[in-house]
């Protein structure tokens, strides 16, 4: 159970920090708070059933401050919210690369440590944009005259993630290959092996199926269709849920960015 644990704990950090992130690019007065405090709240549920499955003090800080973010929205000064959101962000941050750096210390390869973080910063972009996506096509029900602008640069970020993973595992892979030694190599063998089913789930649900999703959302949104490319959001997190959660199984389990 702790194996699965760890693995999806960190998932839902990566979602929570990319969400956040989202709100932050989407700061505009158009915006109205009630948007602000669905996402909250929804990081709030989200994020507290992650803490009682596998708690950290980094994590629980985060959660804190979290809450402290979504009690401001009902503030009626501004500047709280704003300052909330930016103190969690960057809490979140630092609680969700905790797990890949205390991993990273068996490897003590700067290199790949560094394709850890850049990896767990693009799962978290990726799986925030299809979340806050979902969440802000349905407050176009609610507030139809908002621009089409602003979920449009949810669907940009998220195929550029989607397309920025598929190519830092082609990366990642490739480089240990060539560069990597008789380790890494080892290392290699065990996604053909013992975790094949879990690589192929990796690439051609969480890489390939949320990059497919994503065209057809940018598209969708080129009509511009927003209740269409809301449905589309509900697969992408769908697909980058399990995409995020096989690839931090796969590095807790082979120590390859995935």
């Amino acid at each position: 159970m702790t194996h699965l644990a760890l693995p999806a704990f960190q998932a839902v950090q990566e979602l929570a920090v990319g969400s956040l992130f989202c709100l932050n690019l989407l700061h505009s007065p158009l915006i109205r708070r009630s948007f602000l405090q669905t996402c909250v709240l929804t990081l709030v549920s989200v994020l507290g059933v992650g803490i009682w499955v596998s708690p950290t003090p980094a994590s629980m800080i985060f959660f804190v401050l979290l809450l402290l973010y979504a009690g401001s929205l009902w503030i009626p000064d501004g500047r709280w919210p704003r300052r909330m959101l930016w103190a969690s962000l960057a809490v979140g941050v630092v609680a969700m690369l905790i797990p890949s750096l205390l991993l990273a210390k068996e490897l003590s390869i700067l290199p790949q440590v560094a394709a850890q973080i850049v990896t767990t910063l693009t799962s978290a972009l990726l799986l925030g944009s299809a979340l806050t996506g979902m969440l802000l096509g349905h407050h176009y029900l609610r507030d139809p005259k908002l621009p089409v602008a602003l979920i449009r640069r949810l669907a940009t970020l998220f195929i550029l993630s989607t397309a920025l993973q598929g190519l830092l595992l082609i990366v990642n892979l490739g480089s240990l290959y060539l560069f990597g030694g008789g380790e890494a190599m080892a290392r290699i063998g065990l996604l053909s092996t013992s975790y094949l089913a879990v690589f192929l789930g990796r690439v051609v649900v969480g890489t390939l199926g949320s990059f497919v999703v994503a065209c057809v959302i940018w598209d969708t949104l080129r009509i511009p269709n927003v209740q269409s490319a809301t449905g589309f959001f509900y697969i992408a997190i769908l697909t980058g849920t399990i995409g995020e959660f096989l690839g931090r199984f796969l590095w807790h389990t082979t120590l390859i960015p995935l």
